[in-house]
């Protein structure tokens, strides 16, 4: 779940062809054979969907991306059970915000949710462009609240993609499982190869439009499974920094990322690319594991080398030899 519902939550709470790492053979694993065939797809319950949030799910609807994920992740992971994203306005009671169900076979994707945000961004944009202009990482034409609409809900898919992963297939976690949702979000939008960082970066934007709705946290923020809000839009821009450091540098230069947690940010990508490869690793699908190889070496190496260059770096910050 992305948060507690839009209404009371989003402003509350904080509200991938997929490769993997192999350390070993390439020989497709007894669990990733022995799955079943799982598919996801998206159902878009037009009738369900009520006439003033028709044109935005218009809008994420043209664009394809549920689609091509639910694409990606299929052909990606063995999932012993299909998956239903339902595109509708008729929800079970407490459903307001994206929401998957705990045994990982549906996703809940309320329309009215994509209305609010939709609307959220189109409230903080002209805010944005007066105080520091459209950042360079995003073009021009892009900074619009239709495009980063699609661009951050392209990550809250993401996002609730990785719950369902991650109850379907009995994945282990060493930490909060909203965490490691939003690293599933991160790690497969990013690995798109026609989007790239482009998710991330419209969830930080729509993320910091819903965080300036509510400058005063509360015990509930704090107390929240969910990072505050603001906490997690640094967390998908440092991730996105670290993914393609020469070309989303501005995210420094122009003040959006700190340059201390810029440091950090190769090694926070490169960490949690590997992290997700190793973990799906038994679980990919033979075709995906044969095409997949260097990319996984790849990652690897990444991971070793900027752990070296992040400890020279402190070496030399604290006067070691």
């Amino acid at each position: 779940m992305t948060s507690r519902g839009l209404q009371t939550g989003l402003l509350t709470a904080a509200a991938f062809s997929l490769v993997s790492l192999a350390v070993c053979g390439d020989a497709p694993s007894p669990a990733a054979q022995d799955a079943g065939k799982g598919r996801v797809t998206i159902v878009y319950q037009d009738d369900a969907i009520q006439p003033e949030n028709k044109d935005v799910i218009k809008t994420i609807r043209d664009s394809g991306v549920f689609e091509r994920m639910a694409e990606r992740l299929t052909a990606a992971v063995a999932l012993p059970h299909d998956l239903e994203v339902v595109v509708t306005d008729e929800l079970p009671k407490g459903v307001d915000d994206p929401n998957t169900e705990l045994d990982g076979r549906r996703i809940f994707w309320p329309a009215a949710f994509s209305k609010d945000t939709h609307d959220v961004l189109a409230e903080f944009l002209p805010g944005a462009l007066r105080d520091k202009g459209v950042p360079k990482v995003i073009a021009q034409e892009n900074f619009t609240a239709e495009i980063l609409n699609v661009w951050g809900s392209q990550f809250i898919l993401g996002h609730e993609l990785g719950h369902a992963v991650i109850h379907q297939l009995n994945l282990p976690l060493t930490g909060l499982e909203e965490d490691s949702a939003d690293g599933f979000g991160t790690f497969f939008t990013v690995n798109d190869k026609d989007t790239g960082p482009d998710a991330a970066l419209g969830a930080a934007v729509l993320f910091d439009a819903m965080g300036s709705k509510r400058p005063n946290l509360t015990m509930e923020d704090f107390s929240s499974d969910h990072e505050v809000i603001q906490q997690r839009v640094y967390n998908f821009l440092c991730a996105a920094l670290g993914s393609d450091p020469e070309r989303l540098n501005s995210l420094v230069t122009d003040g959006y990322i700190p340059e201390l947690r810029a440091m950090m940010c190769g090694k926070e990508w490169s960490q949690l690319n590997y992290g997700w490869w190793t973990i799906l690793e038994p679980h990919l699908t033979p075709s995906t594991r044969a095409e997949t190889v260097a990319v996984r070496q790849k990652a690897r190496q990444d991971l070793e080398d900027e752990n070296a260059a992040l400890l020279a770096k402190f070496r030399k910050m604290r006067g070691q030899q």
